[in-house]
């Protein structure tokens, strides 16, 4: 199956020896994420972000050994640190199957098609719809994250890590949002992982989602001369499996804003 990915706990990656994050189940060693929708829900700061970084290849040692000290992640199979796993490896599998939405819009200095064609120039025909004189650093926060999701969404590929993508966005560019998420899920899209309070707010009362699991966090901040600052959080992780419905009712829940909105008073 497309998309898949097998993780053995504990999951620890250390950082310049003086930073150590430690991800572990509350119950068993092992967790599965396949096709569906994923929420990943805890406090700012309880490693979250972090958590996909590993799993989109943007954080761990790569070259050699991929992915955490210890531990172990499976995508479709491979294994992140296995010795025949190196950088190139890496960056193979995020240009065919990741796409990777940030917390923070980042561009370069230069036009929305140049920062098109650098950051996901997989297909010219498509580089010819951004301009080529507009520059993306001089838009609004919410023109931004349209911007990079017209750059980084790509429907051809089967996992997407969305870090807050609805930060700062108002309805038109929400129900644009879920509709591309809608057109993708029809095609090549499996795997969706969702960090976004909007989200959070939703889930609750929502009948697609269930509690598939918890993980406890601990973090250890290492300085000299200074006892370590040690720091236990959780992230509750919660599954959609009907996506095609949730994505459905936040288009017509959308829509009904829109329509509200745009009535004369």
């Amino acid at each position: 199956m497309t998309g898949r990915f097998e993780i053995t706990f504990p999951l620890i990656l250390t950082h310049d020896a003086s930073f150590r994050i430690t991800f572990t189940l509350e119950s068993g060693d092992t967790l599965e994420f396949k096709q569906g929708v994923y929420y990943l829900q805890g406090d700012n700061g309880s490693g979250k972000t972090t958590l996909l970084n590993m799993l989109a290849l943007t954080v761990g040692r790569i070259g050699g050994a991929a992915g955490p000290d210890k531990g172990t992640i499976k995508f479709d199979g491979e294994t992140y640190n296995a010795k025949s796993f190196n950088y190139i490896r890496a960056a193979e599998i995020r240009e065919k199957s990741f796409c990777i939405f940030p917390q923070k819009a980042f561009f370069l200095p230069v036009s929305t098609r140049d920062n098109y064609m650098i950051l996901n120039g997989s297909d010219r025909q498509k580089a010819a719809s951004f301009s080529a004189h507009e520059y993306p650093d001089l838009l609004s926060g919410g023109q931004q994250q349209k911007i990079l999701m017209d750059i980084v969404l790509d429907e051809k590929k089967p996992v997407w890590f969305l870090d807050e993508p609805l930060t700062n966005l108002d309805a038109e560019r929400r129900h644009y949002f879920w509709m591309t998420l809608q057109k993708a899920y029809q095609q090549e899209l499996a795997t969706v992982f969702f960090i976004d309070h909007w989200i959070g707010e939703k889930i609750k009362d929502d009948k697609n989602f269930e509690h598939l699991s918890t993980l406890r966090v601990v973090t250890e901040n290492r300085q000299k001369n200074s006892p370590p600052n040690i720091d236990s959080r959780h992230i509750e992780i919660f599954e959609n499996n009907d996506p095609q419905d949730f994505f459905g009712r936040q288009i017509q829940q959308i829509q009904k804003e829109m329509s509200a909105n745009n009535r004369p008073s």
